[in-house]
């Protein structure tokens, strides 16, 4: 994550110290969400002893991998960084929330409930910019609003495209929700320029990879199905939580013995493995459909 950030003046206008609990950031793609989020966080530390960051973007991450979502802690004494030791991660296994909107929620609620459980006195999250009703982001606003329960949504719209969201909850006491204006400085990515960002990411991830082998028979598998040369995984710990990604290189349902490419150094801590929809060439950083 960069450190700077342009402030506009609405964002000088938000009173920080009104903020707490679970605060959610909803709007299209590109409408300065990243951004804002990071803003408040760094703000939020200034407040409160602990803080997390919830980043919720499966394919334009800006604190973990794609296709996962991740949590960071920061501390008043990291200067609202994120603390890197104290990140965790959920494995959605796309870098779209289209056909995968269950896992998304589920994983949203688990990190939000860990963050709860560290003491955090605010949670920052930043969603997906999914937000087209006939794509289904209307619904998987909604409902996630209802799981999380954030006490303030910050909205990004331009023109009326989050009214068919923002319509009830302006109108629910259990929310307060704030309508900022679209940065000017915001600007558009192309999808190469999105393609791009996924693939440096992918090839820095992998650069330190080596193969290991593994039986299956002594696991929880999910998604056994999926199973074949080129198809990304997440190595899980026993809460579900990913430690590490990885992508298969060879399978024998015969035998069940798998060989995994992971930058993961050990397979001591792995309870189980969740296997993804993407299948990717590690060493380009290429996804392959």
């Amino acid at each position: 994550m960069s450190d700077e950030i342009r402030v506009p003046p609405a964002w000088k206008r938000v009173d920080v110290s009104t903020l707490t609990g679970t605060i959610m950031i909803i709007g299209a793609s590109d409408t300065g969400k990243s951004t804002f989020a990071r803003y408040l966080f760094r703000r939020l530390v200034e407040y409160y002893p602990r803080v997390g960051l919830l980043d919720c973007d499966v394919g334009q991450s800006s604190l973990g991998l794609p296709t996962t979502l991740t949590l960071a802690l920061s501390t008043s004494a990291t200067e609202g960084k994120p603390a890197w030791n104290g990140r965790l991660a959920y494995f959605v296994g796309a870098i779209s929330p289209r056909g995968h909107m269950l896992p998304v929620v589920v994983g949203a609620h688990k990190l939000q409930r860990r963050a709860q459980q560290w003491g955090v006195g605010a949670v920052v999250v930043d969603t997906t910019g999914l937000v087209d009703a006939a794509a289904g982001g209307g619904a998987l606003k909604q409902w996630k609003i209802e799981l999380l329960e954030p006490t303030t949504v910050f909205a990004f719209a331009r023109g009326v495209e989050l009214e068919h969201i923002l319509w009830p909850w302006r109108r629910d006491p259990r929310v307060r929700v704030i309508e900022l204006p679209v940065p000017r400085a915001v600007r558009e990515r192309t999808r190469e320029t999105r393609i791009r960002y996924r693939v440096e990411r992918w090839k820095n991830y992998f650069s330190r990879a080596d193969t290991l082998q593994l039986s299956l028979r002594q696991l929880a598998v999910f998604g056994l199905e999926a199973m074949t040369p080129g198809q990304l995984l997440a190595l899980q710990d026993a809460d579900g939580f990913a430690l590490g990604l990885g992508v298969v290189r060879s399978y024998d349902p015969h035998t069940q013995a798998v060989a995994i490419y992971t930058p993961l150094p050990s397979l001591e801590d792995v309870s189980s493995i969740r296997l993804g929809t993407l299948r990717l060439n590690p060493a380009t950083g290429r996804e392959m459909y």
